[in-house]
């Protein structure tokens, strides 16, 4: 009698242990919509890093410009300088092969055309915004080499 409780109560206890990480594993995950329309899932493998750089002071808002390439494809930026800030406005966004500084960037001349919607769709009115750094996230960006995402942004200071 004693045998078979405790196997009883260990079978319960890995139902517990595996559905709570089930569960948990799926209240970390983040989806995206890419350039199709499509939901695929932009949850790290690992931490990745991205140059995130805060620009002017607009009164109401800041600009936040961020950056990121093949080689760290994973862009993640947040809002999070005042508690409750938001991306209220999408001011720039190419994926292909742009360049400039944070607040004079240009567009390069083989860039996805569908970057700045995606950016907007994952991005606006969020505090913080996870992107993929790919074909698959943006669509064909039509360069050979030296594919790099910038986005800049103005978050609200509230």
């Amino acid at each position: 009698m004693d045998t078979s409780h405790f196997r009883r109560r260990c079978f319960i206890l890995l139902i517990v242990l595996f559905y709570s990480s089930v569960f948990n594993l799926a209240s970390n995950m983040d989806i995206s919509d890419d350039a199709r329309g499509r939901k695929i899932n932009s949850t790290p493998k690992r931490f990745l890093g991205s140059t995130v750089d805060n620009g002017t002071d607009t009164g109401d808002g800041y600009i936040l410009c961020a950056e990121a390439d093949l080689e760290l494809p994973m862009l993640d930026f947040n809002c999070y300088q005042t508690p409750k800030g938001v991306i209220k406005k999408i001011n720039f966004v190419d994926y292909g092969n742009p360049s400039g500084k944070c607040e004079h960037y240009r567009h390069g001349n083989c860039g996805a055309k569908t970057a700045m919607n995606v950016v907007k769709k994952n991005c606006l009115g969020k505090g913080r915004c996870l992107l993929l750094v790919s074909d698959e996230m943006f669509g064909p960006s039509h360069c050979s080499k030296d594919i790099k995402l910038f986005v800049q942004v103005t978050c609200t200071k509230d």
